[in-house]
């Protein structure tokens, strides 16, 4: 991501720390692992979709591993030129006023994209204009109730008030302002995806269950099974609160 208020992490004038990881060989490689991750859950979606976008795509590393993986064009959108590293089908833009027509697209991915943006209601908003009835979008989301801030690694840093928050991270020496990364809780984060009518369907609880085995390693695993031995009410009240981030497939209703 990039120092854009609108699409992007830390603002003008941030320290260097999170822009410094977001260049680093770990995070560039991170990427490829988080296509792999967003290419088995969305696995149905993409075959059945010709016309997809990747919206806030950042390296465009996702972009292209998916595009490689299902042999189709992804359009990706992204703000910062700065950002890019793979540049093919990349398109700078906005992506809470998208250059694209009114249900014209099959599939968006909105990969931990939501809170780099200063309008979420109006993104989702946007995601609902392109998208066809019938069409769906793929959200991953992170949770500001996590115990580590995933863009800092700080403590507690996006539970605080904006102006705790940005003396916290000064106090760290990690960089000057967190005015520009807005989490939502899960309540408010559902409230601004079916706010312009997507249907809302939590996808977490499964995503878990087919991906810990390959993601998080055999003792996060054994751990894992014995929880969901829990009625699945529970798990996903569990998951809700503590989860630190969701997923989502939302679903512009057709008439």
């Amino acid at each position: 991501m990039s120092r854009d208020p609108v699409v992007g992490g830390n603002g003008e004038g941030a320290g260097d720390w999170y822009e410094a990881r977001l260049r680093s060989a770990a995070y560039l490689e991170s990427r490829r692992r988080k296509a792999r991750v967003i290419a088995e859950l969305c696995s149905n979606e993409l075959a059945a979709a010709e016309r997809i976008a990747d919206l806030g795509s950042g390296t465009g590393i996702i972009k292209n591993v998916l595009e490689n993986a299902i042999a189709k064009p992804i359009l990706g959108i992204e703000i910062s030129e700065d950002s890019i590293v793979e540049r093919r089908g990349m398109v700078r833009g906005d992506i809470l006023r998208l250059p694209i027509a009114d249900q014209a697209l099959d599939f968006l991915i909105m990969n931990h994209v939501y809170e780099h943006v200063g309008g979420h209601a109006r993104l989702f908003a946007e995601a609902h204009r392109v998208l066809r009835p019938g069409g769906q979008a793929f959200v991953s989301a992170g949770n500001r109730y996590v115990l580590i801030e995933p863009h800092y690694r700080l403590p507690l840093l996006s539970w605080l008030p904006r102006a705790a928050a940005n003396a916290y991270l000064r106090a760290s020496g990690r960089g000057r302002e967190y005015d520009d990364i807005r989490y939502l809780s899960y309540r408010r984060l559902q409230q601004a995806m079916s706010g312009p009518g997507f249907r809302v369907r939590d996808i977490t609880r499964r995503a878990i269950d087919d991906l810990i085995a390959t993601t998080w390693g055999p003792t996060w695993e054994r751990t894992w099974r014995s929880f969901r031995t829990l009625p699945a009410s529970v798990v996903d009240r569990a998951l809700r609160a503590l989860s630190p981030q969701w997923f989502f497939m939302l679903e512009r209703p057709a008439p």
